[in-house]
């Protein structure tokens, strides 16, 4: 539900500013390995970590499978339940992802259909539930969670990107230790590791996974990394003696290297397409916008320094959940009217400080030119000099478009090639260009 009168009262609302006529398509080079194979890649990632090995014919198998918009998710989770079968075990899905979904079973089965993982896809069921038991305690930190659904499997295998995390920095961050915690404690478990901020995880993630090693089922992982076009670049079987020590530090190492980023030192005006769950458990990814909003916790974060952020619209993967919005300054009612903030506010409220100022609403204009405008008088550039960078997502920076303020840097950097031109334009205050010429 929008906040009342707040449509009625911007709708004629209007700061002009002058918004550059023409931006220039710029291409942007990363080095990318990339799984050619997915099922072959699985199955060598279960069968040389030796996690198969410990599973025998007619096992219960609960395979977690969390709420981010993992590169080929279906495939990655379908060659694990049919290498499972294979081996002679019994697997099913249980959904992984915190308070996700609204913080309820059904509303997480939802979110994994929104990603692709349903029963009828996959060939097995998925069982979920909220209902947790406590499985253990961190010596002077908090308890540890494990949902019933998991617990009632022989064993647990989580399948879990390794990547940088977008609330704190760690030799663990983004991976299967963390997501054993907030994955498989859902909710409680959720609620308990983030009510003590990115301390928490940068403490307890490495002794907590020792917890879920020994006093629980948790057999290992299907550990992802991905490249800087959002693919499979690898896929690693971690034990569960693993998770939480050297080898998934390792990844997370191999992870950041591979990190698609912005390409220029300072941008005066982002505008981004679109945020969501989908793309960034935050909506969108801080490492890229070098933006972090975490009280008590510095805001030198990541390699940009960007003035103002213009967010225009949100996915439906997102389901109406905008945590994350709060770290643009401008926005359209077009993504207004779509937060449910229910969602919103649950996911807020459970990530404790990491939400607070993350879940604000930015300056909200009735459309993609106004906010443009605002953004633009906001960044404390003159229009004609203004760095503008446009992109669609977090996820997306091998296209950007850039304002001609830019050309020189864009000509001096290795990774650049100007790719054309196009014009910014828009109908009835909503762009049409670049985004509708890209497809």
């Amino acid at each position: 539900m929008t906040p009342p009168n707040l449509l009625a009262q911007i709708d004629a609302l209007r700061f002009p500013a002058p918004l550059p006529e023409k931006l220039l398509v710029v291409e942007q080079r990363f080095d990318a390995p990339r799984v050619a194979d997915i099922p072959v890649g699985v199955t060598q990632a279960l069968t040389e970590s030796g996690i198969l090995a410990r599973i025998h014919p007619g096992e219960r198998v609960a395979v977690g499978v969390g709420s981010r918009g993992i590169a080929n998710l279906p495939a990655i989770v379908k060659a694990t339940l049919e290498t499972l079968q294979q081996a002679g075990a019994k697997p099913f899905i249980v959904p992984a992802m915190g308070s996700h979904g609204g913080a309820t079973a059904e509303g997480q089965k939802e979110m994994l259909a929104s990603l692709g993982v349903t029963e009828e896809a996959m060939g097995v069921p998925i069982h979920a539930t909220m209902e947790v038991v406590e499985i253990g305690r961190i010596p002077d930190g908090p308890p540890l969670f494990q949902g019933q659904d998991s617990r009632a499997a022989d064993h647990t295998l989580l399948v879990s990107r390794i990547k940088p995390h977008t609330d704190f920095r760690g030799k663990l961050e983004s991976g299967p230790s963390k997501m054993a915690v907030i994955g498989l404690g859902k909710q409680q478990g959720a609620a308990a590791m983030h009510s003590g901020g990115g301390r928490n995880f940068q403490r307890y993630l490495a002794p907590a996974a020792r917890i879920y090693e020994t006093n629980t089922n948790l057999l290992g992982a299907v550990g992802i990394v991905e490249n800087a076009y959002d693919e499979t670049a690898a896929i690693v079987g971690l034990t569960a003696e693993e998770i939480g020590g050297p080898k998934e530090e390792e990844l997370l190492e191999q992870a950041k290297k591979l990190l698609a980023s912005l390409p220029f030192p300072a941008i005066d005006v982002l505008v981004v397409q679109r945020l969501g769950k989908d793309i960034s458990g935050t909506g969108m990814d801080t490492n890229v916008i070098g933006r972090l909003m975490i009280p008590r916790q510095p805001e030198e974060f990541g390699d940009v320094d960007v003035a103002v952020i213009a967010l225009l619209d949100m996915t439906e993967a997102s389901h109406g959940n905008a945590a994350g919005m709060g770290l643009a300054n401008v926005t359209t009612a077009r993504l207004v009217r779509k937060v449910d903030w229910a969602a919103t506010y649950t996911n807020s409220v459970t990530s404790g400080i990491f939400g607070m100022q993350r879940v604000h609403m930015p300056i909200t204009m009735a459309d993609d030119q106004r906010a443009l405008e605002v953004a633009l008088r906001g960044c404390a550039e003159p229009p004609e000099t203004a760095r503008m960078v446009f992109i669609r997502d977090t996820l997306t920076l091998d296209r950007l478009w850039v304002s001609p303020s830019l050309r020189a840097a864009v000509e001096e950097h290795p990774r650049l090639s100007i790719a054309g031109e196009v014009p910014l334009s828009f109908q009835g205050g909503v762009m049409t260009s670049p985004w509708a010429l890209e497809g």
